[in-house]
């Protein structure tokens, strides 16, 4: 009776709503005699936790690994690029014509790029050799922020590799290399060392000015094609559908669709491990439900004093409900303050090496977005509510006079 007019006092000082809250929450085992609700509520907002933290980490892990590759090869290769069938001439002329009538275009710059043999000393290795010109290259590649020895403007009288080719012919700045195609052989001292990041290029490519490689190859006034750089990397297409009635007999093409194959799968597998791990928070809202199921059985009595008192079975509903959604919240906050210090201690020391050759990456990255956490708490709610729904229907339909004679 004690604890019936502490109830009633309350109520009466309180809206139905506060009410409400305050009865969840004792209900969800707030004596020291009701050990046993604790400890199982205690499981169910861990395993929501849980579930929440490794949403994070998965769906932080490939949007970080999505975003640098991408940054990685936007900034390795041209947005768009404009190439012959197999070269074509007057490239000054047309590049005057782009600028001039394409908006959102901020740089462009001739290339030539072929596949040769690199030898040293002591290997040979299968490459790609790409003729620049220094002076714009910069407005059109990251190639010059790529260099780690030398600058881009060496290649005027050298020839840069990448950092992984370098190390597979066992050469340095200030070594010679000799390149071999079918034009001939030609010897370059290495003036310079690239590291992009990305395994696949910094393995096979190697750079040298484009009048030295025009020159080579036999083939003064002739580039394989023009690179463009576009404001809003997101609009290359647009802006490669400006291009081509300007170049035909071209092809046009974007770094979206060069590695469109790339990106959609990264996208599907972003979405398969989401749905493989919502399953983890479905597991987890099980717990919830028994959670509230054996609530309700321990408070039968409880029950039907309430509805004595004057509560309707909506009341009742409303009670269980909110806390069965307590509990998410719990799981849910704590998961996300969790995992929010374990994404920020990977993003920060970074201790989690990858096989670079593999992955193209030498570390594990992670960017979280709100997006995600939106994503992550709206799946965790709409799934503990759904679980919540048949605990609350069960207690609701408890009648009065049953209820006080369970116990």
């Amino acid at each position: 009776m004690a604890r019936l007019r502490q109830y009633n006092t309350r109520c009466g000082a309180i809206s139905m709503m506060s009410c409400t809250f305050f009865l969840a929450r004792r209900f969800i085992g707030g004596k020291a005699a009701e050990h046993f609700l604790r400890f199982i509520s205690a499981f169910s907002v861990i395993g929501i936790a849980l579930g929440v933290v490794s949403l994070m980490l998965v769906l932080g892990v490939m949007n970080g690994f999505s975003q640098d590759l991408r940054r990685k090869i936007v900034g390795a290769h041209p947005t768009v690029t404009v190439e012959g069938r197999p070269m074509f001439g007057n490239a000054a002329a047309l590049m005057d014509e782009i600028r001039e009538k394409v908006p959102g275009v901020t740089g462009l710059s001739p290339y030539i790029t072929t596949q040769v043999i690199y030898q040293s000393d002591s290997y040979r290795f299968g490459g790609v050799i790409r003729g620049v010109v220094p002076e714009t290259e910069a407005s059109v590649t990251d190639l010059a922020r790529f260099f780690t020895r030398g600058t881009i403007a060496d290649l005027n009288r050298g020839i840069a590799l990448g950092s992984e080719l370098a190390r597979e012919l066992e050469v340095t700045v200030g070594d010679r290399v000799t390149i071999l195609s079918m034009r001939g052989q030609r010897a370059y001292e290495v003036v310079g060392i690239v590291e992009s990041g990305v395994y696949a290029f910094d393995v096979t490519m190697g750079f040298v000015s484009l009048s030295s490689l025009q020159e080579f190859l036999g083939t003064p006034g002739l580039v394989h094609g023009i690179g463009v750089r576009t404001a809003d990397i997101y609009r290359s297409t647009e802006v490669a559908d400006r291009i081509r009635p300007l170049a035909p007999g071209c092809e046009v093409s974007t770094w979206i669709e060069r590695n469109k194959i790339l990106f959609a799968a990264l996208a599907l597998e972003k979405k398969a491990m989401a749905v493989i791990l919502i399953l983890i928070v479905l597991v987890a809202s099980f717990n919830v439900a028994s959670t509230l199921m054996i609530t309700v059985y321990r408070k039968t009595r409880q029950i039907g004093i309430l509805r004595t008192l004057g509560l309707t079975r909506s009341d009742i509903w409303r009670l269980f409900f909110l806390q069965g959604l307590l509990l998410g919240m719990e799981g849910l906050l704590s998961g996300l303050a969790v995992g929010g210090i374990l994404a920020e201690i990977l993003r920060k020391y970074q201790f989690i090496r990858l096989p670079q050759f593999i992955y193209n990456l030498s570390r594990l990255p992670i960017e979280l977005s709100a997006r995600d956490i939106f994503f992550i708490s709206a799946a965790v709610i709409a799934v503990v509510a759904a679980a919540s729904v048949y605990p609350a229907v069960r207690a609701s339909r408890l009648e009065p006079a049953e209820a006080i004679r369970y116990e």
